[in-house]
Parts: C-alpha cells; sequence; structure tokens
C-alpha cells in the first residue's frame, strides 16, 4: 500500500537548496564586481578632475621656467609626470602697418610645446598627449610694435 505524502523529499530539498546557493552566490559575485567598477571609476574621475590644474601649472612653468624636460607635480594625491618637447618657435600671423603700407611680419614670439602628461593615482594611471602654446616671456616685456 502506497503511503501519502505531507512534505518534501531529501531529493527536492537539495535541489531547492543549490538552486538557491546559485542564485545567492551570482547575486554577492554581481555586487563585488560593481563596487570593484565603482571604486575603479572614482578613481579614474579623481585623475580626470586634475588634468586642468595640471595642465596650467605646466604652462606656467613652461612660460616663466622655460622648463622642458619636465618634473613631478602632485595635486590631491594624483601624481603628474610631464614632458615637453619643443615643436616650433614662431612669429605671430602678419599684422598690417598703415605707416608702411604694407603687412609687417614680427620675429618669432612664441613656443609650441609637445607635451605628454602621465597621470598616477591608486591603480590608475592616464597618459595625455597635447600641445601647448606659449608666449615667450622675454618678448613680451619688450615694447610691442
Amino acid at each position: 500500500m502506497r503511503r501519502s505524502s505531507k512534505g518534501f523529499t531529501l531529493i527536492e530539498i537539495l535541489v531547492a537548496m543549490t538552486i538557491l546557493f546559485a542564485a545567492v552566490v551570482s547575486g554577492v559575485m554581481a555586487f563585488q564586481n560593481n563596487m570593484q567598477n565603482s571604486a575603479k571609476a572614482a578613481e579614474v574621475l579623481h585623475v580626470l578632475s586634475q588634468v586642468e590644474a595640471a595642465r596650467s601649472s605646466i604652462k606656467f612653468s613652461l612660460q616663466h621656467e622655460q622648463e622642458t624636460r619636465g618634473q613631478d607635480l602632485y595635486t590631491q594625491d594624483v601624481k603628474v609626470d610631464w614632458q615637453a618637447e619643443e615643436v616650433a618657435y614662431l612669429p605671430p600671423a602678419p599684422y598690417f602697418d598703415e605707416n608702411a603700407d604694407g603687412y609687417t611680419q614680427m620675429g618669432p614670439r612664441y613656443h609650441l610645446y609637445a607635451i605628454t602628461l602621465t597621470m598616477n593615482y591608486g591603480t590608475t594611471t592616464r597618459v595625455f598627449n597635447y600641445e601647448e602654446l606659449v608666449w615667450d616671456e622675454n618678448l613680451q616685456r619688450a615694447a610691442s610694435p
């Protein structure tokens, strides 16, 4: 004679626990992955927020000290290494001079530098390459035409 069942069998309980365990493990792993991605994004955002401060400091250094080899900077715990290489030393565009009845060309007045900027914070490293135009500080003090 067959007995009526009023509960779950051991096999049914083990299958249900296995499914529940797989769901919990998947949820925990997704949460950990999201936390790691969030921390990495926060580091990248912190580095990117300091780019303009680093560029301003580099431009000031190039304009006043004519330092082209680069030096270490720190801005809000972001280590900034930079290298500048002079690309050109050029004059401004010619201007029309009424007294001379024509265009007048000045001598070279500004430097064009190719900058390589490396920023490090935590585990994040970002490299930026750009060009910076710097007016010649010595000629700026001289009388302009």
